[in-house]
C-alpha cells in the first residue's frame, strides 16, 4: 500500500503543462533539489517510478538529444523499496542549463514559481498522511537551496520554516491550511480532496472528544463535590450539631439526593444555585470545626 505523498506524487507526475517555460522551471527543480553530479553526469535518485519517468520524460523534452542512463536497485534498508536512479550525461546544453539553474528569467512569472515548486516537492518532498500531524517537508542539501527554496514560497505567499537534521535542510509547513494550499496550488487536486475530507473528520472526532471530556470532567468534579457535602453533612450529624431550618433542609436534601447536581438539587429546594451554594458553604464551615 503506497503512502500518501507517494500518492501526492504519482498524481503530480502526471502533469505537463502546454508551456514550456513551466516544463524548464519544474525541470529547473528536480535538478536543483534532487540531483547531485557523479563523475560527468547528473545523478538523480527517487524511490517513485512515476517520478523517475517525469524527470525522463522532461528532459527530452528540453534536451531532444540528450543522453540519459536508467537503473532500478533493491534498497538494502529494510529490503522493501526501489531505488530508481536516472542519470544525465553533463554536455554543452545540460552543462549549461545546470549553470543555471538560479537565472531570474525562470522565475519570473507566479506560474512559473508554482511549477518550480512542483518540481521541488517531486524531487525531495513529503508529507504525512492527514490522518496524523500536519506536516509538509522539502529536504536539500545545503542551506542555500532551503533558502532559495523558502524564498519561493514566500513569493506566492507561504510562511515556511527551516530546520537542519544531520547534514540536511528541511523547509517545512505545518498548518494544514497552508499544506492544503500548497497541494492545491500545484496541482494535486486528488490529494485535496482527501486531505480535506480526513481533515474535517479529524476535526469532528476532536470536537466530539473535547465535549465528552469536558462533560466527563463536569460530572467528575459534579460527583467529587458531593461527597465533600455528604462528609461535611455526616460530621453534623455525627456531633448533633445544632443547624437552621434551611441548613437543616438543605441537610437532608442532600443526604437523599446523593448523586444530584447543584442544579437539580437547587431545583429540588426552590432555590437559585447561588442560594444553594451559600448554604453548603455555610455547612462546610461549620464541619471544618469538628475536623
Amino acid at each position: 500500500m503506497s503512502s500518501y505523498a507517494q500518492e501526492v506524487k504519482n498524481e503530480l507526475a502526471r502533469i505537463f503543462g502546454d508551456e514550456h517555460e513551466t516544463l524548464i522551471a519544474e525541470f529547473a527543480a528536480l535538478l536543483t533539489v534532487g540531483t547531485k553530479i557523479v563523475g560527468e553526469r547528473l545523478e538523480f535518485a527517487t524511490t517513485n517510478a512515476a517520478v523517475a519517468r517525469k524527470v525522463i520524460t522532461l528532459a527530452k523534452k528540453i534536451f531532444p538529444d540528450v543522453k540519459i542512463e536508467v537503473a532500478a536497485v533493491r534498497r538494502k534498508k529494510l529490503n522493501k523499496d526501489m531505488n530508481y536512479v536516472v542519470r544525465i550525461l553533463l554536455t554543452g546544453d545540460v552543462q549549461s542549463f545546470r549553470d543555471n539553474l538560479d537565472a531570474p528569467e525562470l522565475l519570473r512569472r507566479t506560474r512559473f514559481k508554482v511549477a518550480w515548486l512542483r518540481g521541488a516537492f517531486l524531487a525531495k518532498g513529503t508529507v504525512n498522511r492527514p490522518e496524523s500531524q500536519y506536516l509538509l517537508q522539502i529536504v536539500t542539501r545545503s542551506a542555500d537551496t532551503a533558502n532559495f527554496v523558502q524564498k519561493q514560497l514566500a513569493a506566492v505567499d507561504f510562511n515556511a520554516g527551516i530546520y537542519q537534521r544531520k547534514k540536511r535542510f528541511i523547509v517545512w509547513l505545518r498548518e494544514g491550511d497552508a499544506i492544503c494550499d500548497f497541494l492545491g496550488m500545484v496541482g494535486a487536486v486528488a490529494a485535496v480532496e482527501r486531505f480535506e475530507v480526513t481533515r474535517n473528520l479529524k476535526e469532528v472526532r476532536l470536537q466530539v472528544n473535547r465535549l465528552v471530556n469536558m462533560d466527563t470532567s463536569a460530572l467528575n468534579r459534579a460527583a467529587d463535590a458531593a461527597q465533600r457535602q455528604l462528609s461535611d453533612i455526616k460530621i453534623l450529624l455525627a456531633h448533633d450539631c445544632t443547624v437552621t431550618k434551611k441548613i437543616r433542609e438543605t441537610m437532608t436534601m442532600r443526604l437523599a439526593n446523593p448523586s444530584c447536581t447543584i442544579g437539580e438539587l437547587a431545583e429540588k429546594l426552590s432555590l437559585s444555585r447561588s442560594g444553594l451554594l451559600y448554604r453548603l458553604k455555610k455547612i462546610h464551615r461549620l464541619a471544618k470545626k469538628f475536623r
